[in-house]
């Protein structure tokens, strides 16, 4: 593809979502550390959003610790564990275990629907878990 033809596919990019009115992107990032703890990761929204998707990295010296994500939107719960020994490790630098972007489709279309996700260090360990969060409001 062509650069002018390049450039011009990313400017119809940026503008298609607000000449349709789209939400905006928001990013939530928080940090776990204490063992059997729970933070929020997005607080409680007072409007229908959507989850785009979810990313934690976890230290290199993790000492046997794992986060529970809880997804609640509206009165539906869903949650899964990610357990750093099942995901990828740098292969230099601090050799941090990485979980990648977590794909999500969770669209807030019900009417007084919020959505609100939660970390929860699982394990014993008190390793220092840092997780972002992508979503439309």
């Amino acid at each position: 593809m062509k650069p002018k033809h390049l450039i011009l596919a990313g400017a119809v990019c940026l503008l298609v979502p607000s000449l349709a009115g789209a939400s905006s992107v928001k990013y939530s990032y928080a940090q776990i550390s204490t063992a059997n703890s729970t933070v929020d990761l997005i607080p409680s929204t007072s409007s229908n959003s959507t989850l785009s998707g979810i990313m934690c990295i976890f230290p290199s010296n993790d000492g046997g610790a794992q986060v529970k994500i809880t997804v609640t939107f509206g009165s539906t719960v869903s949650s899964f564990i990610i357990d750093p020994t099942n995901l990828e490790r740098e292969s230099n630098g601090a050799g941090q275990y990485l979980s990648g972007w977590i794909p999500f489709l969770v669209p807030g279309s019900a009417a007084n629907s919020t959505l609100h996700v939660t970390l929860n260090n699982t394990g014993l360990g008190t390793a220092t878990i840092n997780c972002w969060a992508s979503w439309l409001d």
